[in-house]
């Protein structure tokens, strides 16, 4: 008995299973704080590993990042503490202006 190689391509939903089984490890967190107005540089907000249930190490390991929607880095992240602490004093008239609320 021989064996031959098929050519045919897997169908469609054998394709969505191998990519679900593959990504399936994989997840995204997304997590909000919130610092006092013109809080003081180095000021702690929230311990982002604790927050997780991870360790300061599975954050580096994971290369935990903070990615702000605006053009400043007004936190920062410590990876081996997991502790978010603030990096530059938030000005509310500068980040929201007149808007209410400001978020």
């Amino acid at each position: 008995m021989e064996l031959t190689k098929s050519e045919e391509p897997l169908p469609g939903p054998a394709v969505a299973l191998v990519l679900l089984l593959c990504v399936s490890g994989m997840r995204a967190e997304t997590a909000r704080y919130s610092a006092p107005e013109e809080a003081e540089r180095g000021s702690f907000v929230a311990n982002i590993a604790k927050d997780l249930g991870l360790t300061g190490e599975e954050l580096s390991a994971r290369q935990a990042r903070l990615v702000p929607e605006g053009g400043k880095q007004y936190l920062q992240l410590n990876q081996p503490s997991g502790d978010l602490v603030v990096r530059e004093r938030m000005d509310r008239e500068e980040l929201c202006g007149q808007s209410e609320p400001c978020l």
